[in-house]
């Protein structure tokens, strides 16, 4: 399938510079330029972000800093009735052309946690309805792993690309997640490797089904296994560097770290 970045090319989110809070980017913008990485994820979870002044207000930031936005990644998808359902995907055609004005043609989202209302069939009946808008436009939606979420195992993932096939659509393998949820990523690039568009790098400490992040090397992530089977498959989009902020006081080693696991197998460092 066609990615929206044709090389293997370091990026960071901006959740590793502001964390969870609604910091407007402002540590992010202000710290990246220092990781030398010029591609950026924005991780726009609150109002503020989406509104049309808060899109430009991302589009002149990143213009005056050299960074280029490559992601937009979004809460995730919620569809537990017909007025949830529409409010969902009016969300997405204005997140679509919010990605438009920024000039990113891919966008992230996870699904809502096991046993809520909607389930995977939610997110598949938005999917019918946004994906030949999302093909129109020419931008991917990446759907992320998440443990103990509608999209957490590989049969998620089979389950939506039959009852949705489009290669609009594709996976976005979260290293730290997986691991969480007990799932051989061998095995996941192997069977589903051509539907892969993004990919996000974090470590975990355990396999027990709790985000039990930590700094990269901390964890029980075999990147070099998981990333080499990846250039095998001959994987072509982003590698992201997506750990949590956890110190101000330590936030460019720790992404460091995940950016020179990257770099050994990007194709493009800039």
């Amino acid at each position: 399938m066609t990615r929206p970045d044709a090389r293997r090319a370091v990026a960071v989110a901006t959740i590793g510079l502001d964390g969870f809070g609604d910091e407007n980017f402002e540590y992010a913008f202000d710290l990246i330029p220092r990781l030398g990485i010029r591609r950026v994820e924005l991780n726009c979870w609150y109002g503020r972000n989406l509104t049309p002044s808060g899109i430009e207000s991302i589009r002149v930031r990143c213009a005056e800093r050299g960074l280029l936005p490559v992601s937009l990644h979004l809460p995730g998808f919620s569809s537990a009735g017909n007025a949830d359902h529409a409010r969902e995907v009016a969300r997405w055609l204005w997140v679509l052309e919010a990605a438009d004005r920024l000039g990113i043609g891919l966008i992230k989202a996870t699904g809502s946690a096991r046993g809520t209302a909607g389930g995977l069939e939610g997110v598949i009946d938005v999917l019918r309805q946004i994906t030949p808008v999302a093909a129109d436009r020419g931008v991917t939606i990446a759907l992320e792993n998440h443990v103990d979420n509608v999209l957490e195992l590989p049969e998620d993932y089979r389950r939506i690309f039959e009852a949705v096939p489009s290669e609009t659509i594709g996976m976005c393998l979260d290293t730290g997640h997986f691991t969480a949820s007990g799932v051989d990523m061998i095995a996941v690039v192997d069977e589903l490797g051509d539907r892969i568009v993004h990919v996000d790098l974090k470590d975990c400490a355990s396999s027990q089904g709790r985000e039990d992040f930590v700094g990269f090397g901390e964890g029980i992530v075999d990147f070099d296994a998981v990333l080499g089977r990846l250039v095998e498959r001959d994987y072509s989009g982003l590698l992201l560097v997506e750990f949590p902020r956890r110190s101000l006081d330590t936030v460019i080693d720790d992404l460091t770290a995940g950016a020179r696991i990257a770099r050994r197998y990007a194709t493009e460092d800039d």
